[in-house]
């Protein structure tokens, strides 16, 4: 079974805020570059990243917890 994957410029702007607020780039400037008007719509966003952040600090801990 052959899968297409289809990608469309919203997947690109999707990936660009995530990356850039993972990055430490506040969400306020992350919204003037991408346009967002309100936190509400930047919020699912932040909460993504606040999600990676925190499955890297359990990584994280898991690799202390090993050497202890």
């Amino acid at each position: 079974m052959e899968i297409i994957i289809i990608l469309c410029t919203h997947s690109g702007r999707r990936t660009f805020i995530v990356n850039a607020l993972s990055l430490g780039i506040p969400p306020n400037i992350v919204m003037k570059w991408t346009g967002h008007s309100d936190y509400s719509s930047m919020k699912p966003y932040i909460d993504i990243v606040d999600d990676i952040k925190a499955a890297s600090m359990t990584k994280f801990n898991g690799l202390l917890e090993k050497n202890d």
